[in-house]
């Protein structure tokens, strides 16, 4: 059946679509990631019913089509708001979060755990919606985005959510629907796939299943690795075939940055500023401290003074290296549901003493954190504060002086490390990024087996401890002369 999932398959890539209909087994499954996005979602959803109190769940039905007759049914005996409301015509099925009547018509709310309205992606996820309902018969007047309010603040969720009328694009949007669903209808009846090709839309606006399916023959950098290639310059490419840097003319119309790029790493090279490297570690003062926070985000804030999606630090490791060269190392992990912050901000104020070098990789992000502590912990606010003045950033380093092609499209500490220092690996851990920090502390915090419980601990204390041990190694290749 046409549903609003197969609908966002097709716009996204018609490939996908084809896939998700004869070939699913294809898909890699949900990562844990996912996983929790989906949930926090589910979280949002309950929570946005409690809006409208005298509202009406349609009973789940394990086939979606069942629940058609008993939104029929609901509607017939005057229910005037209902949740998961679902119709189905034709070959077309659609649930809806939130259908509530009004003086002029129904009123159909889609509820989204995001914190804005993105066009590109609820767009046409409502618009089906509003496509399939008059199709069945429903007079729809008016169309809205329920999301979250950024300016909410926990504990009060009075103001958890906001409403963004989208009935004008909706409407402008339709036409597109009409001719869609026929394009849809002859491309599920295909016996083959129709080549859609790989490029951007395999990871916009969301991660394709089928990405390591379509992309396992690709090796090295493409086109779509170049910075800041826009449409215009990156569709010729395309249409003439070309995916590796290396195949592009050496006249075709790059940007200097672009041309440098596709360059460098077509000729392997490996460039290094010795002498800016030092005059930038010069600013350093011991100890050094290299510093990492793992955070947690709730989409619905959960503890005090937090908005949604604020990153709440959970964890952080410290090695701190003294002018003769010892190192030794600290540390705080929360392993419990309470808030973090006050723990945490104490720990720090009593390991990290108030002179020497705070030093991170991109520290936007360190000095964010740092500056919600503070705000949350009038009482340490001074030291926390001092600590954000204190940061040095690691990154500029491998963005201005240090470039080398094995590093690849990124200049992460993940892409640096291997080549810096491949004694050290995340490959061999459990836990071997933020996101799967997450999912882990999560789990962590609501574990009832004690066993269980330390083994997530062990593996979250290995992963911070070697985002700042990868840190310390690095520092040393630079101070290594020459590299």
């Amino acid at each position: 059946m046409l549903t609003k999932t197969a609908y966002l398959a097709f716009t996204q890539c018609a490939q996908q679509l084809w896939l998700d209909t004869h070939q699913p087994e294809l898909a890699a499954a949900p990562d844990p990631a996912a996983q929790r996005r989906l949930r926090m979602g589910q979280q949002v959803d309950l929570l946005a019913r409690e809006q409208f109190p005298n509202g009406r769940l349609i009973p789940y039905r394990p086939q979606p089509k069942d629940m058609a007759p008993l939104t029929h049914q609901a509607i017939q005996a005057g229910t005037d708001t209902l949740f998961q409301a679902t119709f189905a015509v034709d070959d077309m099925l659609v649930k809806v979060d939130i259908l509530t009547q009004t003086e002029a018509g129904w009123h159909l709310i889609e509820v989204k755990s995001s914190t804005q309205y993105k066009e590109a992606e609820h767009l046409p996820d409502i618009a089906f919606q509003v496509y399939v309902l008059r199709q069945a018969g429903l007079n729809i007047t008016q169309v809205s985005l329920m999301h979250l309010n950024r300016d909410c603040l926990a504990p009060d969720l009075s103001n958890l959510f906001t409403l963004t009328d989208v009935t004008v694009a909706v409407e402008a949007f339709l036409p597109t629907v009409t001719a869609d669903t026929a394009v849809m209808r002859q491309l599920l009846i295909q016996a083959d796939p129709p080549q859609a090709g790989i490029g951007r839309h395999c990871t916009r606006p969301y991660a394709c299943p089928y990405y390591e399916h379509c992309w396992q023959n690709v090796t090295g950098l493409t086109i779509y690795d170049i910075p800041r290639l826009d449409a215009q310059k990156e569709r010729p490419l395309q249409d003439a075939g070309i995916l590796y840097l290396a195949e592009i003319p050496a006249d075709y119309p790059l940007t200097a940055t672009q041309r440098a790029f596709v360059d460098f790493h077509v000729r392997q090279q490996i460039w290094i500023d010795q002498a800016a490297i030092q005059q930038a570690l010069a600013e350093l003062q011991f100890p050094l401290y290299f510093f990492d926070f793992e955070t947690i985000d709730f989409a619905i804030p959960t503890f005090d003074g937090c908005q949604p999606y604020q990153q709440v630090p959970f964890q952080y490791s410290c090695h701190i290296l003294a002018e003769d060269g010892t190192v030794t190392h600290c540390g705080y992990l929360h392993t419990d549901a309470g808030d973090p912050r006050r723990p945490l901000a104490e720990a720090m104020v009593e390991h990290i003493g108030e002179t020497g070098s705070l030093i991170a990789y991109n520290i936007p992000f360190e000095r964010g954190v740092l500056h919600h502590l503070a705000d949350y912990l009038p009482d340490h606010a001074e030291r926390l504060l001092a600590m954000a003045e204190r940061l040095w950033d690691q990154l500029p380093i491998f963005r201005q002086h240090y470039r080398d092609y094995r590093f690849g499209k990124s200049n992460s500490l993940k892409s640096v490390l291997p080549v810096i220092a491949p004694h050290l690996s995340y490959a061999i851990l459990d836990v071997s990024n933020g996101t799967q920090a997450q999912v882990v502390w999560e789990a962590m915090i609501g574990q009832g087996d004690t066993a269980v419980k330390q083994q997530l601990i062990e593996q979250l204390r290995e992963y911070c401890h070697l985002d700042t041990l990868a840190m310390v190694e690095i520092h040393k290749a630079l101070t290594m002369s020459p590299l």
